[in-house]
């Protein structure tokens, strides 16, 4: 393995380590206003970083890189979900009361999920990378309702780190890392009327694993399995919106999205295009600065105004 990739890794893994221990010491309450706190000078100390971030969301949003607004809504998006990863980080690694937890998120648009819910198969919620949306499946948990989230490991975090943090308030877990084994999983949890929560914004690792879309102005694999999903299932997909970050975490269910009845591809375009619908309703409130959307390079006149 290359040294410097490593390093990186041994970084980020003493980085989650010390927050982690901050965290204990702070308590979940705090969390948040840390994050937040870490975020900001985050976008202030890694100018290059920022600077090229905000080049390429201005062209997608129609604007110059010098307007205030995009150094602004970048700005946002480090502190929002910044504040998110470790309110996330605290509330699996020390189990919370889930009174609180419920009490820091509202969530609009459950007839939607309660028709699409009426017909027995379960359904497929679409989530982003949006501030802390697993607050959303708390809260749908302790409605009653059941709930899977599929997720994918992070190396920096401690082995079953998720598992047990999901498992703890109720939530089956369901590692995407899991290939067949985990498409199965998926299968079972909506023939059982289950909720599947999944997102699909930040692409996959490996090109070979996903079909190559433009999304957000840059040519990305983009994972096919939410919709191969819905495809097998028959299952209605329902876009989950976060519409607001303060005083609590605000979030919309919306109507189930009609897939094409074509091919794949059609149908993974089409979710796609549902997702970054999404995030541009709200582009201060998603994480721009992650990775893997961040290094790629931004295809030519890419605008979404």
């Amino acid at each position: 393995m290359d040294l410097g990739l490593q390093l990186r890794r041994a970084q980020r893994r003493l980085t989650y380590l010390g927050y982690r221990t901050l965290l204990r010491s702070i308590g979940f309450k705090r969390a948040r206003s840390l994050g937040s706190w870490s975020g900001a000078l985050q976008f202030h100390l890694f100018w290059r970083k920022r600077w090229r971030l905000q080049r390429d969301i201005a062209q997608v949003l129609g604007h110059t890189a010098e307007d205030p607004c995009i150094r602004a809504l970048l700005r946002e998006a480090y502190r929002v979900n910044n504040g998110a990863a470790l309110e996330i980080m605290a509330m699996f690694d020390r189990r919370q009361d889930e009174r609180d937890l419920v009490s820091r998120c509202e969530l609009d648009g459950l007839e939607h999920l309660s028709e699409a819910m009426a017909a027995g198969r379960g359904a497929i919620l679409l989530a982003t990378h949006a501030g802390n949306a697993l607050l959303a499946t708390i809260r749908l948990a302790q409605a009653g309702w059941r709930v899977s989230v599929v997720y994918r490991d992070a190396r920096m975090m401690s082995e079953g780190f998720f598992q047990e943090g999901l498992e703890q308030y109720g939530i089956q877990a369901i590692l995407a890392n899991g290939g067949i084994r985990a498409y199965g999983q998926m299968l079972t949890a909506l023939k059982q009327g289950r909720i599947v929560f999944v997102m699909m914004d930040q692409g996959v690792k490996q090109a070979e694993d996903g079909l190559m879309q433009r999304f957000l102005g840059k040519d990305l694999p983009m994972s096919a399995g939410p919709a191969q999903l819905a495809r097998a299932s028959r299952s209605p997909v329902l876009p989950l919106i976060t519409t607001a970050a303060t005083p609590a975490w605000r979030f919309t269910v919306q109507p189930p999205v009609a897939l094409t009845g074509g091919t794949l591809e059609s149908d993974v375009e089409l979710l796609v295009r549902v997702t970054e619908r999404q995030i541009l309703q709200a582009p201060q409130l998603w994480s721009w600065h992650h990775r893997r959307w961040g290094k790629s390079p931004l295809v030519a006149s890419a605008s979404h105004q």
